[in-house]
């Protein structure tokens, strides 16, 4: 009984131990670099040469048009990244629920209180 309970206390640590190892891990894939930062910059640049380059152009409407349309690029990459950011994470979280981790662990668990049940039997059988 003894070492089924120690087995058990050492088996919930270890849980503990692994989730808090999977969260942390988690949350570094997920604050990795991802690119947004240089694609904006590289569109404020742009947009600042421009203008430096060429101000009396900005009241155009045939320029607003033009500035519109980069803007709408710009979203259009800035969402692409996102969603396969989204994707990329969805795939990482479908793979630590498929890691089998935690079903093995509850399978060791039953394991011990199945022992602790026998334990008790046994005891019970030994009284009689």
């Amino acid at each position: 009984m003894r070492q089924s309970l120690k087995k058990q206390r050492v088996q919930r640590e270890n849980i503990q131990q692994y989730l808090y190892n999977v969260q942390m891990q988690f949350l570094t894939f997920l604050k990795r670099h991802d690119g947004k930062q240089q694609v904006l910059e590289k569109f404020i640049e742009d947009f600042n040469a421009f203008s430096d380059q060429q101000p009396d152009m900005r009241e155009d409407d045939q320029t607003k048009e033009e500035l519109h349309q980069r803007t709408d690029i710009l979203s259009d990459e800035l969402w692409e990244i996102a969603e396969e950011r989204k994707e990329q994470a969805v795939d990482e979280r479908k793979k630590i629920m498929e890691s089998g981790w935690v079903e093995f662990s509850l399978e060791y668990l039953t394991s011990c209180a199945s022992q602790m049940m026998q334990s008790e039997i046994d005891k019970f059988k030994g009284s009689i």
